[in-house]
């Protein structure tokens, strides 16, 4: 049987180095402290360095019947991520092939029972990677512009 814990640290090791690549985004590892998300990534972007979150969730088991990873996210832990209010994120690592898959947590009518495959961070997949990574930022580009959070926080009135 395997270690969880070391499967957990080891994806959590593969998903960092995998979002890093290119310098495209900023990884900040919240450790266990953080009990919805893993990761607080941002875009690596003065002007609009643009947040979103992530929880990783790794295995050895590999892929079920449908292709689909193995790996699965409660619908008490789904509906967490959903509350956050940073867009939110879950990446599949299969720490056998150090492969991570993206999904987004953003529909409330869903929780994961296996991980899609379609959106992949591979060392040795750079044009899917760097597609994906692009998608990613976009997707982030685009929630935050649909929330006009600029010009909410100039008419924010502070109270301390």
């Amino acid at each position: 049987m395997a270690d969880t814990n070391g499967t957990g640290m080891r994806g959590e090791a593969i998903f960092m180095t995998r979002i890093s690549q290119g310098n495209m985004f900023n990884v900040y590892f919240l450790g266990d402290k953080a009990p919805v998300v893993d990761f607080l990534v941002e875009i690596n972007d003065a002007v609009t360095p643009y947040a979103f979150m992530v929880q990783v969730k790794s295995t050895e088991k590999g892929y079920n019947g449908d292709g689909n990873l193995k790996v699965y996210v409660t619908i008490k832990k789904y509906k967490e991520l959903l509350n956050r209010p940073l867009p939110t994120y879950i990446a599949g690592v299969d720490v056998n092939t150090e492969t991570v898959y993206l999904c987004s947590a953003f529909s409330d009518k869903t929780h994961l029972k296996s991980m899609p495959v379609k959106h992949r961070l591979k060392f040795t997949s750079k044009a899917k990677t760097k597609k994906t990574m692009d998608l990613l930022k976009q997707d982030v580009i685009n929630y935050w512009q649909g929330v006009k959070t600029k010009s909410y926080k100039k008419k924010y009135t502070s109270s301390l």
